[in-house]
């Protein structure tokens, strides 16, 4: 398994999930987590 890293060469720790509405439903959005407290969408 590779690791990943953001543009400030913080490895991804893990991934978290926010919670959105959308038309009256709930939808889990992933994020990843950063060692340096940085979140991005995840992207499938």
């Amino acid at each position: 398994m590779s690791l990943r890293y953001n543009q400030n060469h913080a490895p991804l720790v893990k991934l978290v999930y926010s919670q959105i509405k959308v038309n009256g439903k709930t939808e889990l959005i992933p994020l990843e987590l950063y060692a340096d407290g940085s979140l991005k969408r995840s992207v499938g």
